[in-house]
């Protein structure tokens, strides 16, 4: 297992990949590059420092791959299957590989989000530079860019000189003068190129060896302690092909042997153990949308940086426990299950987006196999999204909590209670850590994610502008929020000066129906977050002062997102104090009810009272707005 620390987010070099570029499989290119002469290392294997080179020609190789942590003995059973003899064209390759990862003291490569190295094999010695970061380019594969260069034999360090002026320049002559060895791999590979298709070629890399760190001792031999870090890994890297082929090899191994889908590499583990400091919870990035992005290509993309999110965060609670990936992770399933329930609505859609009236959302789908696949892994999904949850209430609890005053006669929670609250946490994120490592687990996301780079539940409906669907299907899933609050029996609102008054004109409304409204307006909320790509900003038009000659500057638009976040946070608070109420229930139940859990119930009793009180004049307010979606319309 190679889980390494947080990942500085890179500053972009190199040519990128297109959104409608990065649903086909990526084919690896060789490297353009001119020459120079070659700048001498140092002997202590530091790269002598040359002038600035001239401007090259260094095209970025896209690297798509598949990482499983595994075993010594699953790697063993994986060498011995023949499954890969049948799929492979010539016998196993052994290699033995020392890597070595280059930077300043204070790590100035890496917080450019990129990783120099020089790898020896045999006779060779190449040198590379990767970004540390992927870009979430497939579902569940790490798609990074790398320069690659051939270096002579002789020589221990790198050749500045090769590197593109891009890259050169974000480094002060001063800075390159420092670079030195940091850490390094020393790993046995045994290689294979498997063809799962005729189309399709898939290397596949068995390592096992281990990260290793000198940490200088201060004894008078002046000798070195050595820190490592056992790797034992599965690596399929595409070369050409269909990017869904990763993921059926990938499953096909993991039905023989027991493997984990992670997003840590040997470099994470190596800077782990440089820095000494956990890996850190990694937030989502906004949805590259645009204009012309077809559903097809919606659903994709909405899909692909929901699970990107889900397994990094993933890769982070399991090396460190963090709280706050628990949270990104909550978010990130949440985020997957809208796009699936939306994919299951767009497959009702019409072949073309014309007069013609869209189903109602929601609709059923007759005898569609896609629709059912969709359904299928949705509800497997279902049990991680349920821990998460769960998870995150206890966690809630404890950040509330927290901030309590801790005194006599204050509403809070007993010594006692605190304890079983914390204990109850605690082993609500280990049963999401023991869902994680299960074999069940890995098996949903290769499987998801081979459904969704298969392509195979794409249909002409699926064609047309995301940006001429989005409007009907935000409405209809806005008049589900609606029908919903009608539902409620919503307590009177409180008369002036009572603001903080509890209110219990009516009895409070079911938790089904709490729950169910929130739901609704959480996939309003995810799915107008996705769209909002699909209409550019615009600023608020300037007023002009009567007279004026010079009209003044337009002012910034403002967050269109704005009323719905406001709507949402409405919706959510009282299903949050219902969720606390009930877990402080749970304590007291367990420890005995004690005077100050009594008063935290009547403070989130009345907390929950005064929000939805205001939740009515907080729709009327958002329903007054006109959204960015119905713009023009």
């Amino acid at each position: 297992m190679t889980n390494g620390p947080a990942r500085p987010t890179p500053t972009t070099t190199g040519p990128d990949t297109s959104a409608q570029e990065a649903g086909r499989a990526a084919v690896s290119s060789p490297v353009a590059y001119e020459t120079p002469p070659p700048t001498p290392s140092s002997p202590d294997g530091s790269p002598a420092v040359a002038t600035p080179p001239p401007p090259k020609r260094a095209l970025a190789v896209r690297e798509v791959e598949v990482k499983l942590a595994a075993t010594p003995a699953a790697l063993a059973r994986l060498q011995a299957l023949p499954l890969l003899a049948r799929m492979a064209d010539a016998p196993p390759a052994h290699r033995h590989q020392v890597t070595t990862y280059y930077d300043t003291p204070d790590l100035a490569l890496a917080a450019h989000g990129l990783a120099l190295r020089v790898r020896r094999q045999g006779d060779r010695r190449v040198q590379t530079v990767k970004t540390w970061a992927s870009d979430a380019g497939t579902a569940a594969a790490a798609g990074r860019r790398e320069w690659e260069w051939p270096l002579p034999v002789e020589g221990d360090g790198p050749d500045i000189g090769l590197l593109p002026a891009g890259i050169f320049n974000l480094l002060t002559s001063a800075q390159w003068a420092q670079v030195a060895p940091r850490f390094a791999t020393d790993i046995e590979r045994t290689a294979l190129l498997l063809h799962p298709d005729p189309r399709t070629s898939v290397e596949l890399a068995l390592d096992q060896g281990e990260v290793r760190l000198s940490v200088p001792n201060n004894d008078e031999t002046g000798a070195a302690e050595e820190t490592t870090w056992p790797v034992a890994e599965v690596e399929l890297e595409l070369k050409g092909g269909r990017v869904a082929a990763l993921f059926e090899v990938a499953a096909a191994l993991h039905h023989h042997a027991p493997l984990r889908i992670t997003t840590g590499s040997k470099a994470d583990a190596g800077l782990r153990l440089l820095t000494g400091k956990p890996a850190a919870a990694v937030p989502a990035q906004p949805a590259a949308l645009t204009p012309v992005t077809t559903v097809a290509e919606g659903f994709r993309h909405a899909t692909r940086h929901a699970l990107g999110h889900l397994l990094e965060n993933a890769t982070v609670l399991l090396e460190s426990g963090d709280t706050q990936a628990l949270r990104e992770m909550a978010a990130a399933s949440r985020r997957l299950d809208t796009a699936m329930r939306l994919l299951r609505l767009a497959m009702t859609l019409p072949s073309t987006a014309g007069p013609a009236p869209l189903p109602r959302v929601g609709a059923k789908v007759g005898a569609n196999p896609h629709a059912e696949a969709a359904d299928a892994l949705r509800r497997r999904l279902a049990p991680l999204r349920t821990l998460l949850e769960t998870a995150r209430g206890w966690d809630r609890l404890a950040e509330r909590a927290a901030l309590l005053p801790d005194r006599k006669g204050a509403a809070g929670l007993s010594k006692r209670q605190r304890l079983a609250l914390d204990h109850a946490a605690t082993q609500a994120r280990r049963r999401v850590m023991k869902h994680l490592r299960g074999a069940g687990h890995t098996a949903l996301v290769l499987d998801l994610a081979a459904w969704v780079e298969g392509g195979g539940w794409a249909s002409p409906a699926l064609d047309q502008p995301l940006k001429t669907v989005a409007p009907r299907l935000l409405a209809e899933l806005q008049d589900k929020v609606a029908r919903a609050i009608d539902r409620l029996e919503l307590p009177s609102p409180p008369p002036p000066g009572a603001r903080n008054a509890v209110l219990v004109a009516k009895a409070p409304p079911a938790a089904d129906a709490l729950e169910r409204l929130r739901r609704r307006a959480q996939r309003l909320y995810e799915t107008a977050e996705v769209c909002r790509g699909l209409y550019p900003l615009a600023t608020a038009k300037a007023k002009t002062v009567k007279g004026a000659k010079i009209t003044p500057p337009k002012r910034p638009a403002t967050d269109p997102l704005a009323p719905l976040t406001r709507l949402h946070g409405a919706v959510t608070a009282p299903v949050l104090a219902r969720q606390a109420a009930q877990l402080v229930a749970q304590l007291a139940k367990g420890t005995g009810p004690k005077a100050r859990s009594t008063r935290l119930l009547s403070r989130l009793a009345q907390e929950e009272a005064v929000a939805l009180a205001k939740l009515p004049a907080t729709w009327r307010g958002y329903s007054r707005r006109r959204m960015f979606w119905m713009m023009g319309r």
